[in-house]
């Protein structure tokens, strides 16, 4: 197997399946074949799981209900990660998609070439289930991204070598600094991803995203100077 793409998943609020089938609709038309889906799914009930069913007759999918650390998403990523098989693993959210068809084999093709072990490709939003787009954003860095200036954007734009996640996965006990402490370690132990920019994926926005539920919080930012702390403390202390 060359390539996994590892799917964190859960009920959603009640729009979980209607996430995971957008997303297994852009992964069953991808121009590259040669992969793996790995779904670690958090639901309470069976919703995801039978839409999942419907998809196992078109793509290869490994599957498994996680009861472990319920509603804890770095933690169901890390399990989805530790379910692929494949040399290059792609992280992707369920309620983001492929914009780009030709997506898992530009990824592929980069990073089976390069001497780079990870690869951050460009991304648009969508608040209208991808009727619509704005706002491309193309990953760079900054040195503030351990501050959580994200200029990269989310997991989803994220794919690395297996060797890179043999050694780092998400962080269990951050939420809102996931993936900027991700990308601030990965480069600290394998030095720079490849910028790929290319607009593979979209994010979708919604009212039941885990950063949408924290930022309507009146202790979000409270919540996210604890988590600069503890990631100025892991990694420059």
């Amino acid at each position: 197997m060359k390539l996994s793409v590892a799917i964190p998943a859960w009920e959603s609020h009640g729009r979980g399946v209607e996430f995971i089938n957008d997303l297994l609709r852009t992964i069953e038309i991808q121009t590259f074949k040669d992969f793996e889906v790995c779904i670690s799914d958090h639901s309470l009930n069976d919703e995801v799981m039978n839409e999942v069913k419907q998809f196992e007759d078109k793509f290869e999918i490994v599957y498994v209900k996680n009861f472990e650390n319920y509603g804890n998403g770095p933690a169901n990523t890390n399990k989805a990660i530790s379910m692929c098989s494949g040399d290059i693993i792609k992280v992707m959210f369920q309620d983001d998609f492929f914009y780009d068809d030709e997506a898992l084999e530009k990824i592929f093709n980069e990073l089976e070439s390069s001497d780079k072990f990870w690869l951050v490709n460009g991304s648009n939003h969508t608040k209208d289930n991808g009727n619509s787009f704005y706002w491309d954003l193309y990953p760079h860095w900054n040195p503030d991204i351990i501050n959580g200036r994200n200029t990269i954007s989310s997991p989803s734009v994220l794919s690395a070598k297996r060797e890179l996640f043999d050694q780092i996965l998400f962080d269990e006990s951050l939420i809102m600094m996931m993936d900027c402490e991700f990308y601030f370690h990965a480069k600290k132990k394998f030095r720079d991803p490849i910028y790929y920019d290319d607009i593979l994926v979209s994010n979708r926005v919604h009212s039941e995203q885990i950063s949408s539920l924290y930022n309507e919080s009146l202790n979000s930012q409270d919540k996210l100077k604890s988590e600069v702390r503890y990631c100025i403390d892991k990694h420059l202390k």
